[in-house]
């Protein structure tokens, strides 16, 4: 037969391993059931947890230590109840849960499994060892790497392919309208009737960068997304803020900063700041000036993550609205570097 499977490179991967997961399964339940054992190979993972435990288990303990989902345990552990093999009881200390243990029953079988046990580790380790690459420890290591950071998020940045630059003349409206729909919709932050002259400016972005000094840079996906924006500041002179902001010398700074919502999770406001951070580097700038709220608490770390420090003296208020002050050191224009 032709496997068009093997066509499809790294796409065939999951169904490839459910291939083999299929496979192992049915020879695994016929070896049970020929040397005798009611026992099925998709109980394996959580019946030895149970067996092996010094104490009863809940289900989140059980999807703790093997990483599977709570629906697999509980079905899972009802067929082992049905079969006599585990009881469930209600936990006394929280009525909410259930505890799983091994039945008299479930004990008595635990030498007859560790045998042939001893015999499926052998025959695996046969057929995953190949050619001295270590099978298991490659798995293990796809395991940690999934747990470790997002596929979803890498597959998704990697099919917007976002790319940063100067936003373009036909696209200061929309982003205009990205900059209203963000900041409109922030817990805690003035809404469209409370500061019009505000969201005005939001809606207008893009007329800043009629002063040369000033750049709107803007996240475009392959697909001619716009993902997100932030305005550049040069000088600090023309920043706009309230307070001492626009007093502070030999500094340039970034604000309004926005992330569409469809594309949050790609990282896309970090990158939008390390851009306008690159941009003050590689000026004379001796020092990069930003302000926030508390309105705006991933923002916030996200800065403290990039080596901005709190400056009580950059603060003011828009309105009723707190507004914080943050300060990079550039450490080139410093003659530090």
């Amino acid at each position: 037969m032709d496997d068009k499977l093997k066509d499809l490179g790294y796409l065939s991967i999951g169904s490839q391993m459910r291939r083999v997961y299929e496979k192992l399964q049915f020879e695994g339940d016929d070896v049970y059931h020929s040397i005798g054992l009611n026992f099925k190979s998709s109980w394996f993972p959580i019946y030895h947890t149970i067996a092996y435990s010094s104490r009863q288990l809940s289900v989140m303990e059980i999807t703790d230590r093997i990483s599977y989902s709570r629906i697999t345990v509980k079905n899972v552990a009802k067929e082992l109840e049905k079969e006599d093999l585990a009881e469930i009881k209600v936990n006394p200390d929280d009525k909410r849960s259930k505890l799983f243990k091994l039945t008299a029953k479930g004990e008595a079988l635990k030498p007859k499994l560790e045998s042939i046990w001893e015999s499926f580790s052998s025959e695996l380790k046969s057929l995953f060892d190949i050619e001295g690459n270590n099978f298991l420890q490659s798995l293990e290591k796809v395991n940690n790497d999934l747990s470790k950071k997002s596929f979803k998020k890498n597959v998704l940045k990697n099919y917007y392919g976002f790319t940063l630059r100067n936003a373009k003349q036909e696209e200061f409206e929309e982003i205009g309208k990205l900059m209203v729909q963000v900041y409109s919709s922030l817990e805690g932050f003035p809404n469209i009737k409370e500061q019009p002259k505000y969201y005005e400016m939001l809606e207008n972005v893009g007329n800043l960068t009629e002063n040369p000094n000033i750049e709107l840079i803007v996240a475009v996906s392959k697909q001619g997304d716009v993902g997100g924006a932030v305005v550049y500041f040069k000088d600090m002179k023309d920043y706009g803020s309230g307070g001492t902001a626009t007093k502070e010398k030999n500094a340039c700074g970034f604000r309004l900063l926005a992330v569409d919502p469809k594309f949050r999770g790609l990282s896309l406001g970090k990158e939008l700041t390390v851009e306008c951070i690159s941009r003050g580097k590689k000026s004379d700038s001796e020092q990069i000036i930003i302000h926030t709220t508390k309105a705006m608490k991933i923002a916030w770390g996200m800065y403290e993550g990039l080596g901005f420090k709190r400056s009580d003296d950059l603060d003011f208020m828009q309105g009723e609205l707190p507004v914080f002050g943050f300060r990079l050191k550039n450490k080139k224009a410093n003659g530090k570097k």
